[in-house]
């Protein structure tokens, strides 16, 4: 599975000193055919940081990233292999069997 990960946005909300008290943030993944996009916002505990003092790296251990790979192959991996479907035999006729 070749995975390309890609930054959609990272919006921060700050606090009247200019701090972010709060990222959203999309972060697409891809694989082939199948896409999926992850949507997350998180609250800052301690605001103590501009938007620009932070890294990619910082964010997306907010956003909790492993938890995010994990989502996309386990989507990824029904949409490779959708489970089996069953279905009702509606032609099925009980008079056929017998009674013992």
């Amino acid at each position: 599975m070749a995975v390309t990960k890609t930054w959609v946005s990272a919006k921060p909300k700050k606090n009247a000193d200019g701090n972010v008290t709060e990222w959203t943030v999309e972060y697409k993944y891809t694989d082939g055919d199948f896409s999926h996009t992850f949507r997350k916002s998180e609250k800052i505990e301690s605001p103590s940081k501009a938007p620009g003092s932070y890294t990619k790296a910082e964010i997306l251990a907010l956003m909790d990233e492993a938890h995010w790979d994990d989502m996309f192959a386990k989507k990824h991996n029904i949409h490779k292999n959708p489970p089996a479907v069953d279905t009702v035999d509606s032609s099925f006729d009980v008079s056929t069997l017998s009674d013992s």
